[in-house]
């Protein structure tokens, strides 16, 4: 969490408790303490450990909302969702359906609205494959990198459902300009302020603007196809951005399309001991499953939710969100999808 409000009804026992707490809060996190007495000294010694606030017992509400939102005057401290960026070691390797399927399910699991963004300027398959009619895309809200808000980000994207916001790509094959580092990191920071989550479906193209945004995001996912190609480009990801990414989470590998029948295809052992990295999750062969999911225009999730590929990219997508899951409240996609054939045909 990025706030803990915790209460503390002995002061003998406060540092000590602190001092454990703050064993298991990353950096960065804000603690407001809720005490049983109303002590200058003991607020002074609060403040030199880190503490964000300190409020005698009992607290009213006002006190406490008054608390709270002083910690985020500052627009620059607002707190911000997990930024999770899925890149392809090479083109082909099933990356954007990872990112899409990702995005589904996180928004799932967390049960509050997921950001997709596609910046596939020119190929990006996220509008075909969701069955969106896009009238702004990720392209016009980078267009003019000045007039980024979130008011403009949010009339940019499209909804697929109840739990799935897609600023889509035009995917139209045309030349459009490379965007700076600096529009892709507001964009995103925009996003990161609007949803707990964000999820990134970057272009198989090495530029400073995607060095910037795997170096930054929160998640990175990798995926792959079981061969030497794939293994030569993950390994060079990887070490590439081992320096820039000290203290954060390491990339997690997808291996895609692996079918153990074929005895030309690496295994998930053979990128486990030369990269040193744990595929997160394996996807087997199976044309028809993704093959229905296209022609339907939907998510995997929902033609196939008991499938094990499905399940297990529903864990995959619990474990990048940082969050366990709230009680299920209902709620799916507002109206019924149509087929790819009429997207095209639209």
């Amino acid at each position: 969490p990025q706030v803990l409000v915790v209460e503390a009804p002995d002061p003998a026992q406060l540092a000590g408790r602190l001092d454990q707490l703050a064993e298991v809060c990353v950096a960065g996190t804000k603690v407001v303490v809720v005490g049983p007495v109303n002590d200058i000294r003991l607020y002074r010694e609060l403040m030199a450990r880190g503490i964000a606030d300190y409020l005698p017992a009992p607290a009213t509400p006002r006190q406490l909302a008054d608390s709270l939102g002083g910690l985020f005057a500052d627009p620059a401290a607002a707190p911000r969702g997990r930024v999770v960026a899925c890149w392809g070691a090479r083109g082909g390797t099933g990356s954007s359906a990872v990112a899409q399927n990702l995005a589904w399910a996180m928004g799932r699991h967390l049960g509050e609205k997921a950001i997709l963004i596609d910046l596939d300027v020119a190929f990006g398959t996220s509008a075909m494959a969701l069955n969106l009619e896009a009238r702004q895309t990720v392209a016009d809200a980078l267009a003019n990198p000045e007039r980024l808000d979130e008011v403009l980000v949010e009339r940019c994207m499209a909804e697929y459902d109840d739990h799935l916001l897609v600023l889509a790509s035009p995917g139209d094959g045309r030349g459009h300009p490379q965007p700076s580092s600096e529009a892709v990191g507001l964009l995103v920071e925009l996003a990161s302020r609007m949803a707990p989550v964000v999820v990134l479906d970057l272009p198989h193209v090495w530029a400073e603007w995607t060095e910037g945004v795997l170096a930054a995001a929160d998640e990175v996912v990798v995926t792959a196809i079981p061969d030497f190609a794939c293994l030569r480009d993950t390994r060079a990801l990887v070490e590439l951005l081992s320096p820039r990414r000290q203290g954060m989470a390491a990339p997690r590998l997808v291996l895609n399309r692996a079918d153990n029948g074929r005895k030309a295809q690496l295994s998930a052992k053979d990128f486990a001991d030369t990269l040193k990295l744990a595929p997160a999750l394996v996807i087997p062969a199976d044309p028809a499953l993704f093959a229905e999911a296209a022609t339907e225009a939907r998510a995997l999730g929902e033609v196939a939710a008991g499938h094990k590929t499905v399940q297990a990219l529903a864990q995959l997508a619990a474990s990048l969100s940082g969050k366990a899951a709230p009680p299920r409240q209902g709620g799916g996609r507002g109206g019924a999808g149509r087929s790819l054939l009429d997207w095209l045909k639209r």
